[in-house]
């Protein structure tokens, strides 16, 4: 049932993001302990991020020439490899490695992952994708405090035992036959409505499955690019540097491990719900409306304190990770005939030319201080709208059901 399959390859996803999110809460670890400076451990996360980002939109085109899913299970095992190798690496230029090792098998499995949604569901779906989105979530809301337990309990060599959910979960897909499944089962076009092909499995009347994308569909791909990439800068910013931010304000590690989970369990119940959401009231609506409100709610957060302060940062990662599920799903209504590189652009380019701009900010951080470095982040979510307005709707807001009258 395509449903359980669904359940599955959320799995996968919580896995496979929980593995490329080990970096923030060793961080402070890495600070004290190694005596790395805030612009290195950056690096490192800049590192992973570069790895599971810029090759994203690559294997996506590679994904839309072949239809093969054959790499799916294998990504999740080589991904929580690394993510293990973190804790034991002996030199700085060896975690350097094996952070970014551990990215690039994130960027084999993302492209595959989001069209294998698309080919259970037989149609695109951003409800179907925050199913799959939330299991991401979930995994990296699941990273502070196992990590933070797994590191305190045992040292740096207790993320070893990433290795055990690594292996587990990539048997889990290959027995399930994740590794075979069939990606031109589903035709449809951008609205989800079915769309005839011809004896050689093509959409009918579409271009090549090797054409490149028309520039009119690139243009608006582009502009939506840039606001995801925008917006995306505060938000890594955020989940990276939080448990920075705590520990300079005088809590706990271990302090800093809880309220990472708060904002990363705000933010899969927001990945979930607004991609919902999105169904119903469309795409543009939900990008622009939670890009506005994320920076007042960023802002008040580091100009606050106590159930305020916590509460703003509720608000905050409901706003941030709003797009999560959408943005691949509004990418891929824009360019219906290359899928996966619109998803592997949104999921991961975006995101590893973001991860570029830790480096300067973690220097802003080492000059002035954690919070200053947040607060030019912050400003980034509103300022993000300017490049959405020419990118056109692609999913019309639903009328509400009318009952018939006597």
């Amino acid at each position: 049932m395509p449903s359980i399959q669904l359940v599955f390859l959320a799995l996968a996803h919580a896995a496979v993001d929980f593995f490329l999110n080990v970096l923030p809460p060793v961080m402070p670890f890495f600070v004290r302990e190694l005596g790395f400076s805030v612009t290195a451990v950056a690096a490192l996360a800049t590192a992973k991020s570069a790895g599971s980002g810029l090759l994203q939109p690559v294997f996506g085109a590679m994904v839309d020439r072949s239809r093969r899913t054959a790499l799916l299970p294998a990504s999740v095992a080589v991904c929580g490899l690394f993510a293990a190798l973190l804790g034991v690496m002996p030199s700085y230029w060896l975690l350097l490695a094996a952070a970014l090792l551990c990215g690039l098998a994130g960027a084999v499995f993302h492209p595959l992952a989001t069209v294998s949604v698309r080919a259970l569901m037989g149609r695109y779906s951003a409800g179907a994708m925050s199913v799959f989105g939330v299991g991401g979530t979930i995994g990296m809301a699941l990273v502070p405090l196992t990590v933070a337990g797994l590191v305190g309990a045992l040292g740096l060599r207790g993320m070893l035992w990433l290795l055990v959910p690594a292996f587990g979960v990539a048997a889990v897909l290959a027995l399930r036959g994740f590794h075979k499944l069939d990606l031109t089962r589903p035709a449809v076009d951008s609205f989800g409505m079915a769309v005839e092909r011809d004896q050689a499995g093509e959409r009918a009347g579409a271009p090549a499955r090797n054409a490149a994308a028309s520039p009119s569909a690139l243009k608006p791909l582009a502009y939506l690019a840039a606001t995801t990439l925008v917006r995306t800068v505060g938000q890594v910013a955020f989940s990276n540097f939080l448990p920075l931010y705590y520990v300079s304000k005088g809590f706990s590690e271990g302090y800093g491990s809880v309220m990472l989970t708060v904002y990363m369990v705000a933010g899969s119940v927001s990945a979930m719900a607004f991609g919902y959401l999105s169904d119903r009231w469309g795409r543009k609506p939900v990008v622009a409306l939670s890009s506005v409100l994320a920076t007042p709610a960023l802002v008040g957060f580091l100009l606050t304190d106590g159930p305020l302060q916590t509460a703003l940062l509720v608000a905050a990662s409901l706003f941030l990770f709003a797009t999560f599920s959408v943005a691949p799903v509004y990418a891929q209504e824009l360019v219906p005939d290359r899928a996966a590189m619109g998803a592997g652009l949104m999921m991961g380019g975006v995101w590893s030319v973001a991860a570029f701009l830790l480096i300067p900010l973690g220097a802003l951080a080492d000059a002035y201080d954690v919070q200053t470095a947040l607060l030019a982040g912050a400003l980034l979510p509103a300022a993000a709208t300017v490049f959405l307005v020419p990118v056109p709707e692609t999913h019309a807001a639903r009328e509400p059901v009318r009952g018939r009258s006597a």
